[in-house]
């Protein structure tokens, strides 16, 4: 049966470079402007019929200039080769996609200033239309679903039909609102979704599908990213393909030591674990990062501290992928038992006692440093409210405020610093 297919994505911000990536790398090669052209050239290669994004192509008004030639570049190609582009505008790009579409012909863009607006794709018959909205402004706090134009897009003819707006479905009210709910009842074969960098489907019936970030963008956007495919049949029947495009991909890595273990094992363990990893997660990016946290009691513990930087040195080969290690966060203690030194009147006993509290998390365990760890929680806000961070509060929307899980995990890791240092006076004082 003869389909409409398109190459799906959202979330790109051009202008921005990943970070998180290990030092040395070139930012550039693993740019959403990378991610883009690799989007051009696999639309091609597939043969589909558009390529959709769900908003935030450009991350800023202040990056047009940067902009400009990549998605005119884009446009030309696509346009060339007979494939359409067509794109709603988000949260970050409100002003400048609107402003690259009056001026870049083969740039399609569907709901400008705020209302519904539709096209039609067509291939050897089969027909598909593209209902799209896009930000008006940089917050909106109401439903798209509300917005002026619905009506009209929302009755059917028998012809498929997908819906293609930026929204959030996360329960955020800033950046358009959406329930998931509403969209099953709107007679749509298919959604597509910008905002979340998440990527996956958030229900089946109707697809409600979230491309996600097409370049991860810092290291907390995990797992495989990349473009989708969506076939649409002549009677509606939705499916999709994920396709990895990303050039990297960030993982969380753990290992656990032994009592036993020294610093060439815990080497060796990182070796076998970040190679694990790699393969679990089918990786087809050029570059896979690892973010590692060494956990357990071990011997080693001293010597992991002082020497955590060497294990970012760490640079293997799977599969024709490069395996690096982005940041290394050492959470082990010492192979002795704190629980026989908590609460003993020394600074052994006092910082035994304040780590046992804050691995336990209750609140009897915490009661006797509820002082301390609000204490912490006040300062590490004071640092935050300095004049060092007003541009990140500024500029950056997801930008918040350090809570006391953020004040607990600075106070866990300069209390092992401490007891470690403690610990080492202990044994030089015996031997």
């Amino acid at each position: 049966m003869n389909a409409v297919q398109l190459l799906c994505t959202a979330d790109v911000h051009l202008g921005r470079r990943p970070s998180g990536l290990p030092a040395g790398t070139d930012t550039a090669t693993h740019s959403p402007r990378v991610g883009l052209e690799q989007v051009v050239d696999t639309a091609i290669q597939r043969g589909v019929d558009a390529v959709v994004v769900a908003g935030d192509l450009v991350d800023r008004e202040r990056r047009y200039a940067e902009a400009y030639g990549v998605v005119e570049q884009a446009a030309d190609t696509l346009d060339a080769a007979g494939v359409a582009f067509v794109c709603v505008a988000g949260n970050h790009d409100y002003d400048v996609l609107p402003r690259l579409a009056d001026d870049i012909d083969g740039l399609q863009l569907l709901g400008r200033n705020g209302e519904w607006e539709q096209t039609t794709v067509e291939t050897d018959g089969v027909e598909l239309r593209l209902d799209g909205w896009s930000f008006p402004r940089r917050h909106w706090r109401e439903s798209p679903l509300a917005s002026g134009g619905f009506d009209n897009v929302s009755s059917g003819d028998g012809t498929p039909r997908v819906g293609v707006v930026h929204a959030d479905t996360s329960g955020a009210d800033r950046y358009a609102p959406i329930d998931g709910e509403e969209l099953a009842t709107t007679g749509h074969d298919a959604w597509l979704l910008g905002h979340l960098h998440s990527p996956g489907h958030r229900q089946e019936t109707p697809p409600v599908l979230y491309p996600g970030s097409l370049q991860p963008l810092d290291r907390t956007e995990t797992g495989r990213h990349g473009a989708w495919e969506l076939r649409v049949d002549r009677d509606g029947t939705v499916t999709t393909d994920r396709l990895t495009t990303a050039t990297v991909q960030f993982e969380s890595v753990t290992v656990s030591t032994s009592p036993s273990d020294d610093f060439a094992d815990v080497v060796d363990t990182v070796h076998q674990r970040v190679r694990d990893r790699a393969v679990e997660q089918v990786v087809g990016a050029d570059l896979f990062v690892a973010d590692l946290t060494v956990k357990g009691r071990t011997d080693a513990h001293a010597v992991l501290l002082d020497r955590q930087r060497e294990l970012l040195e760490v640079e293997l080969v799977e599969a024709g992928t490069t395996l690096r290690v982005g940041e290394v966060s050492v959470e082990t203690t010492p192979a002795v038992d704190l629980t026989d030194r908590a609460g003993e009147d020394d600074p052994v006993g006092f910082l035994a006692g304040l780590l046992r509290a804050l691995d336990e998390e209750t609140d009897a365990s915490a009661e006797p440093y509820r002082d301390l760890i609000a204490s912490a929680h006040d300062r590490l806000r004071e640092t935050h409210e300095s004049n060092a961070y007003r541009e990140l509060r500024h500029h950056d929307d997801d930008y918040e405020r350090p809570t006391e899980v953020d004040a607990r995990r600075h106070l866990r890791r300069q209390a092992r610093r401490l007891l470690d240092r403690f610990l080492a006076q202990e044994g030089g004082e015996q031997s």
